[in-house]
């Protein structure tokens, strides 16, 4: 299985890529990264069962180590135990201590975090976290004011798609705040490419998120499936806003492949 990153406003630039980390017996070809498996495979113990389903997130050209994807498990206890086993292992040169976001009682929780041990702003102490429930806007807005327009609101009140804010998360608050776009019901989940939520929520995201520039996309996609792989099937995950401070959105798209056998 692989999730492939398409940057919709640059439709043939560079693809970014992120695999589930393997078991340990199924890396054969996994020589260049052992190490760093090694300390994933660390982290994944000390964390006693709060972290799980580890993926690597490739950014290309895929010079520097992958960043690494943790889902939380809340029902084992205080997660943030389990994310400062992670950052002692994959980034150990930090000292300093982290602290998760206060939520403020809201109806919200950090389903997932993550780690991008290449990457200068967590080198400094910063942590990806994914938010999910019903009140991440209302919280958004006491942190990021300057990038919760109504425009925005608008888009992400769209009764065709539900949405997972992501940010960057360290001494100086959030920062890299981004929305992750799934079709209404589909939340952290997979879909089939012509799925009628799919084609919903992609005709709705029309005026923000140009359709020809997914179809390019998508037809890049299964170009590269016909001609590197076999059994495979494509299917849809979800598709990325970033909102910045000049008013100007990028988005990405999100597409899976999985063997079929």
């Amino acid at each position: 299985m692989a999730l492939w990153e398409y940057r919709i406003d640059d439709p043939d630039g560079a693809v970014d890529l992120s695999l589930p980390l393997p078991a340990p017996r199924q890396r054969q070809h996994w020589q260049h990264w052992a190490s760093h498996c090694a300390a994933i495979d660390q982290a994944l113990g000390n964390a006693k069962g709060l972290l799980r389903e580890p993926w690597l997130e490739f950014d290309n050209p895929f010079a520097g180590k992958p960043g690494v994807f943790f889902r939380l498990d809340h029902r084992r206890g205080q997660c943030h135990r389990g994310v400062m086993a992670a950052r002692h292992q994959l980034v150990p040169t930090l000292t300093t201590p982290w602290f998760p976001p206060e939520l403020g009682g809201l109806k919200l929780q950090i389903s997932h975090c993550g780690l991008f041990p290449s990457r200068l702003s967590h080198q400094q102490g910063q942590i990806r976290l994914n938010l999910t429930g019903a009140e991440q806007w209302a919280w958004l807005v006491t942190q990021v004011p300057q990038l919760c327009s109504l425009e925005l609101k608008t888009l992400l009140d769209l009764s065709s798609l539900c949405w997972s804010a992501t940010f960057d998360w360290g001494v100086h608050g959030l920062t890299r705040l981004g929305f992750e776009l799934y079709p209404a019901g589909r939340l952290q989940r997979a879909s089939t490419s012509q799925d009628s939520s799919v084609i919903n929520m992609l005709q709705a995201l029309s005026p923000w998120c140009p359709a020809t520039a997914i179809e390019h996309c998508r037809h890049r996609h299964h170009k590269w499936l016909q001609e590197s792989t076999s059994g495979h099937v494509e299917r849809f995950s979800h598709i990325k806003l970033s909102p910045n401070v000049d008013g100007v959105w990028s988005m990405k798209l999100y597409l899976l492949s999985h063997a079929t056998g």
